[in-house]
């Protein structure tokens, strides 16, 4: 996982929204090869393996399809920029290709294909039914049919920036935060429409004045 991800981390428990705290233990250049993970607020603890964050094991399922790499990077909208892009599951299978065409960070959730050693600029995590991302970390993002649960895609919601496009199967009910802007037989892809609250700030409040 890239060290860059750490500040988008956010425990996924359901309370109010958390950084985590991070002790590494092992790195290569920009990428965390071993480190822990630990919540402040429920003193959840996760960890990164082999550079790959683990939240939970992983739904059961998944869909062999390899996407085409150029239809998903026209459905993504992104050209540029130094916010990463999702890809789940299936998705994974045109990580590498999409990286070509699109010169941008990636989050792979519950990867399908096998990284390259050493892969530029692509952060790895295991999750079951919710990205733990912050609010507006994410360009754009790919949830196939394995992960397009209302939790998922609602925690997917929160993450992609307002307007950034969410892609999810045809069949999947369009959630709310969503104006859907093209839809086939396969795929349907929307943009998010508004910008979740996040993290607030807690500052200290002057003294009132005396006399």
């Amino acid at each position: 996982m890239l060290r860059d991800l750490l500040d988008a981390l956010r425990c996924p428990m359901p309370h109010e929204e958390s950084w985590l705290v991070a002790m590494v233990y092992e790195a290569e250049g920009p990428l965390l090869r071993r480190a822990d993970l630990s919540c402040p607020v429920c003193a959840a603890e996760y960890i990164i393996r082999d550079g790959i964050a683990r939240f939970a094991e992983p739904l059961a399922g998944r869909d062999d399809r390899a996407p085409d790499p150029m239809r998903l990077a026209a459905l993504l909208g992104v050209t540029d920029g130094h916010l990463p892009v999702l890809l789940s599951g299936r998705y994974t299978l045109a990580g590498d290709a999409l990286g070509a065409l699109i010169p941008v960070p990636q989050v792979w959730v519950n990867a399908q294909a096998v990284a390259r050693p050493g892969a530029p600029g692509l952060s790895e995590m295991l999750v079951r039914d919710r990205v733990p991302l912050g609010v507006a970390t994410l360009a754009a993002a790919a949830v196939d049919a394995t992960h397009a649960t209302p939790a998922m895609l609602a925690s997917v919601i929160r993450a992609v920036q307002q307007g950034g496009h969410v892609i999810a199967p045809a069949e999947t009910p369009l959630p709310d935060g969503l104006k859907e802007l093209a839809r086939d037989g396969e795929e349907w892809v929307a943009e998010v429409t508004a910008r979740a609250s996040g993290l607030i700030e807690l500052r200290r409040r002057a003294p009132d004045a005396v006399g």
